[in-house]
């Protein structure tokens, strides 16, 4: 019987004990970190096929993912829609065209731009989209989270004929995050 009887006493002492010795403590923890800005750009849909016989426009689609604000240049391989074919007087084997980019942005509507398919060539800076303006297409800070462009290339038929031939150009798109 003197057991339980000496551990209740113990209980009671440390009962005591902690509620004499309770004082309000706190305590700070800073947690802290970096997102870095990033962006990236993916093909939806690649445009469809061109009818060169008539005027006319092709329509793709490419998804944005930025989570800071961001520009956009594009760079056309020939400067127009081309075929290797030799043009004989009379005859072109070019058809010139324009591009129109809209990225939806997550507050703040869209960010366009629409340059001449000559203004895409490699050194050209006079458009937004330009592949040497510096400024780009810009998001002018703000961002796009999962967001549809759509790219349209618009041409109207040339004053000289086409030569016959396969009549491609390659468009690449840039896109960069800006501090």
């Amino acid at each position: 019987m003197g057991a339980r009887f000496q551990g209740a006493m113990v209980a009671c002492a440390l009962a005591f004990s902690a509620s004499a010795s309770a004082k309000a403590q706190s305590l700070t923890i800073t947690a802290t970190g970096t997102i870095v800005g990033g962006c990236g750009i993916t093909v939806g849909s690649n445009f469809g096929p061109a009818n060169l016989s008539a005027g006319g426009n092709v329509t793709g689609t490419a998804t944005v993912n930025c989570n800071a604000g961001f520009k956009i240049n594009a760079t056309s391989a020939n400067g127009a829609i081309k075929t290797n074919t030799v043009a004989p007087a009379n005859f072109t084997n070019a058809v010139p065209y324009s591009l129109a980019m809209t990225v939806p942005l997550d507050v703040g509507g869209n960010v366009s731009a629409t340059c001449n398919s000559s203004e895409l060539v490699a050194g050209q800076s006079g458009c937004a989209l330009s592949p040497g303006n510096s400024a780009g297409l810009s998001s002018n800070g703000k961002t796009a989270n999962n967001k549809t462009a759509t790219l349209t290339a618009s041409w109207s038929l040339p004053a000289p004929r086409l030569i016959a031939g396969s009549y491609s150009d390659t468009i690449t798109v840039s896109i960069a995050s800006v501090p």
